[in-house]
């Protein structure tokens, strides 16, 4: 945990377990509708209910060498389990399938509680139905941490060099280098213009035109981790050398084909 932590919290009001029971699953898929946008791989694992609940309780793990938690879970299905409720252990049969079951540690990025009349019980909170008769409200509760996400994303994507963000997070979509000269240069001048066009287009790019030796331009654009790398310099006239994060080659291309290719991702 850090010190200071970001929450989307959630609560639902039913009438009926039932009703909570099936917007519990409608939650579930929303969620993990989410983490496949990020790009995660996030187990739906049983989970113990606390102070909350008696039934279980579901937390989205994602597994990386630097989570907290230990998990049990089946390749060969979607079977998990927290290992503070569970009765198996690696190595076992999954009671889902039958394969074997593993175990790694995981990073929670997300709960779901099935809160029940715990609550309004306790503060009176009920409703009428359609005679009359008062009635506890169901609850359910349900939360992602963005704050965690963020760190579980650079834990999950990263290398010796640094970040590797993934585009439907990376907080730009470009990461600009001008090589060579002072701001006055023609490769400055060129830099400037293709940073103008693609903020017009809406692309957004952080442009690097700082006075420092190109090692370290290049070494602090691997180290941030946006997702391709365009740079210009006397070596690449009119080109642009551009490069993605996650690959080790790079290649000459237009202006116009940087703005095509961008802007699909855009």
């Amino acid at each position: 945990r850090g010190r200071e932590f970001l929450m989307k919290d959630l609560y639902s009001f039913h009438a009926s377990k039932a009703d909570l029971d099936a917007y519990y699953q409608t939650v579930i898929g929303a969620y993990k509708k989410i983490l496949e946008r990020l790009t995660l791989n996030a187990r739906l694992t049983e989970a113990a209910g606390g102070a909350f609940t008696d039934e279980y309780t579901h937390e989205f793990q994602v597994l990386a060498p630097a989570g907290e938690d230990t998990v049990f879970f089946c390749g060969a299905c979607d079977w998990a389990q927290n290992k503070e409720i569970a009765k198996t252990k690696q190595g076992d049969a999954c009671p889902k399938c039958s394969a074997v079951i593993e175990e790694a540690h995981g990073i929670e990025v997300a709960n779901v509680f099935k809160l029940g009349t715990r609550y309004s019980e306790a503060f009176g909170l009920r409703y009428d139905d359609e005679k009359g008769e008062k009635h506890p409200v169901v609850m359910g509760s349900y939360g992602i941490g963005p704050s965690r996400l963020l760190g579980t994303l650079v834990e999950v994507f990263h290398d010796k060099d640094g970040i590797i963000w993934p585009e439907s997070v990376a907080p730009y979509a470009v990461h600009l280098v001008a090589l060579g000269g002072d701001k006055n240069t023609a490769v400055a001048r060129k830099a400037m213009d293709l940073y103008t066009e693609l903020s017009r287009r809406g692309i957004e790019v952080l442009y690097d035109d700082r006075d420092i030796s190109a090692g370290k331009k290049l070494a602090d654009a691997d180290f941030i981790g946006i997702p391709f790398r365009a740079i210009i310099s006397e070596k690449t006239g009119e080109k642009i050398e551009l490069k993605r994060r996650n690959e080790t080659t790079a290649k000459l291309i237009s202006p116009k084909e940087l703005f095509q290719l961008l802007e699909i991702r855009n």
